[in-house]
């Protein structure tokens, strides 16, 4: 067979790479076949030996003719250039050749039929069997006028006609199920593709930031790890800048988040054009990015880099109709001297960039020593977290989820805010980082999760409607080993029901340690409340291990929810998100829903719950009972 390839491969001096040509190809060995069953027929004396040598030429000039097609490349004028319904009409312009050639048992050769047919399933379009079976039967009642007129003494009129009924009544419904099949086919095939296409894009933005293209976090830290193993191998250095743009806050809100989002990406293809081949672009949030430089040759040239970087983000980006014009402050640490892990780089590239900006924006600052003066500072923020506690300065606020479906609301977020007597209402980006980066998230944690149980009880013993109150779970709370005692405890002691309270725990804080984690969910199911992965698909997603999570509920991370339903790639993967969700009896949240399309988009889709200013943004518990006590459960979008 191999042979037999090349040969046909010199022939046509074309690759049988080609698909085209492996058709023609496995269409040639399918004629050997049947040059082959002529043989051993003619050996049975079912043909004579002019008949079977007839029938291999007719089935040799066939294959000619297509070769031919094909090298001329005459084949590519068609709609179809494979000529599948062509050769299989070929086909059976031989089979009826043989047939008539046969001296007995026709219906030994007319069976070759029901093989196009079963080849077309994966072929022919629903009409093309239609067309097949026509002639067919078109074919093989010539076959037996021409054998009434020419060969008499050897037919039985009878029979031939009773075969042509019998074809006449197989034919007709073998081709129906074949086209329901090749139908069937074509569905599976398309959706398939689409599911492939969305998952595979899933991946990709568990690599990549979704705005802007660069790498994320995860991915970036990954990186860090393996040049840092390879450095310490070779003896060589890296660094890491990190760059925090200036002023980026005002275009926001002066402009709007689609405009800063426009700039974002600006930005990031500016600082792609700046870098090596080897360095390395990333985008950890908000307006921060970092760059990692490997290998490092000198320190002098770092600087003439940070120079370029500062240079060509300064350059005006025209922003809805004017020159928008904005800065960067960048800190610069370098391996070994000013870190040997990733999370040291980090940081202390990180403390450079932040006294960059104290000295006026718009400037590089290297890691030293006496940066660690800073972390007096973050002792004084830790302090004032703690005594924020103390003084009751922490609130909760709650926004409302709502059922796609019947409009009612079936729960509530629990979102944690500090009355700061300075700085007025912070929220939690401004404060949790330094309460993770110490033991504090575990106190404050916990005293978030016993206001929301007394909450839960308060609303019960006030004649409240049910609804359901969620928490959120950090990545040290769900290392906490007594974290599941203390819920009970707390249940217990507040008089609070179960089946009212939720705990939600990001992707990323569960796939970083997933045994302990899926043993600590289970364990939290066990007593009777729900758990939801928050954020979904923004860290690893790690769809092969989300089946052995117990979860209740998966939440769509606002991320995929931002440009519905514009985004064809955030609109492939809501969709498989929801599919496969649904398909794990999980149900569904989208977070951050803002607008009618988005809110359109996703109940089309079959998402089950919405949250987002779209209904109400976070509340105080009083506005809430008031909400509540005006509309009931059955709360108005804010169209």
């Amino acid at each position: 067979m191999s042979r037999t390839l090349a040969f046909l491969e010199r022939i046509a001096d074309r690759p049988f790479g080609d698909g085209r040509l492996r058709h023609f190809a496995f269409v040639a060995t399918a004629y050997l076949v049947a040059a082959l069953l002529l043989v051993l027929a003619a050996a049975a004396r079912l043909i004579s030996l002019p008949g079977m040598l007839a029938g291999i030429s007719a089935m040799l000039a066939v294959n000619l003719v297509f070769l031919a097609i094909f090298h001329f490349r005459i084949n590519e004028r068609f709609a179809d250039p494979e000529l599948t319904l062509a050769q299989s009409l070929a086909a059976i312009a031989v089979i009826m050749f043989v047939a008539f050639n046969f001296e007995r048992d026709r219906s030994l050769v007319l069976v070759w039929c029901l093989v196009v047919l079963l080849f077309g399933i994966f072929r022919f379009k629903p009409r093309d069997f239609g067309m097949t079976t026509l002639f067919m039967l078109a074919g093989y009642a010539l076959v037996i006028n021409l054998l009434m007129s020419l060969k008499p003494a050897k037919v039985d009129v009878f029979v031939e006609w009773y075969l042509w009924i019998w074809l006449a009544l197989l034919l007709p419904p073998f081709a129906w199920i074949g086209a329901r099949i090749g139908a069937m086919r074509a569905r599976i095939l398309r959706s398939n593709k689409e599911l492939i296409d969305a998952l595979g894009t899933i991946q990709e933005m568990a690599t990549h930031d979704s705005l802007t293209g660069l790498k994320n976090r995860a991915s970036l830290s990954d990186a860090l790890e393996f040049a840092i193993s390879k450095a310490q191998r070779n003896g060589e250095s890296l660094a890491v800048l990190f760059i925090d743009l200036d002023g980026f806050k005002s275009v926001n809100d002066t402009l709007g988040h689609a405009t800063g989002d426009i700039l974002l990406r600006e930005v990031a293809g500016r600082l792609r054009t700046r870098v090596r081949a080897s360095d390395l672009v990333a985008r950890l949030g908000g307006d921060e990015f970092v760059v990692m430089v490997d290998p490092v040759a000198d320190r002098q040239g770092l600087q003439l880099l940070a120079a370029k970087i500062l240079a060509v983000i300064c350059e005006p980006v025209s922003l809805q109709g004017q020159n928008v014009t904005v800065t960067a402050s960048i800190g610069v640490a370098v391996f070994p001297d000013d870190g040997s892990s990733v999370s040291a780089l980090l940081a202390n590239a990180d403390m450079a960039m932040y006294r960059a900006k104290a000295l006026g924006h718009n400037r590089v600052h290297e890691y030293s020593a006496d940066l660690g003066d800073s972390v007096a500072e973050r002792f004084e923020i830790e302090k004032g977290l703690r005594d924020g506690l103390r003084n009751n300065e922490f609130r909760l606020y709650y926004q409302p989820k709502v059922d796609f479906g019947s409009g009612r609301m079936i729960g509530v977020e629990a979102l944690l805010r500090w009355h700061h007597p300075v700085l007025g209402v912070l929220a939690p980006d401004r404060f949790l980082p330094v309460a993770e980066a110490t033991s504090f998230i575990i106190p404050l944690g916990r005293w978030v999760i016993e206001q929301a149980c007394r909450q839960v009880s308060d609303w019960q013993r006030a004649g409240m409607p049910r609804f359901e109150v969620a928490v959120n779970l950090s990545g040290n709370q769900l290392a906490d080993t007594s974290l599941v005692d203390f819920v009970v405890e707390t249940l217990r002691a507040t008089g609070a029901d179960p089946a009212l309270v939720e705990f939600e725990v990001t992707e990323t804080a569960v796939m970083h340690n997933l045994e302990e984690a899926a043993a600590l969910l289970a364990a939290l199911r066990k007593i009777g409340v729900r758990v939801a992965i928050d954020d979904f698909g923004t860290g690893y997603s790690s769809l092969a291990y989300l089946k052995e999570l117990p979860v209740d509920v998966l939440k769509v991370d606002r991320a995929f929810v931002r440009h519905l339903p514009h985004s064809r790639d955030d609109l492939a993967i809501t969709r498989a998100v929801i599919a496969m969700a649904h398909g794990l009896s999980m149900t569904v949240v989208a977070e951050g829903v803002e607008s009618r399309c988005q809110f359109d988009s996703l109940q089309a889709e079959g998402c089950d719950i919405f949250q987002g200013f779209y209904c109400r943004p976070a509340l105080e518990s009083h506005d809430l009972e008031d909400l509540v006590r005006v509309h009931g459960l059955t709360i108005p979008t804010r169209d």
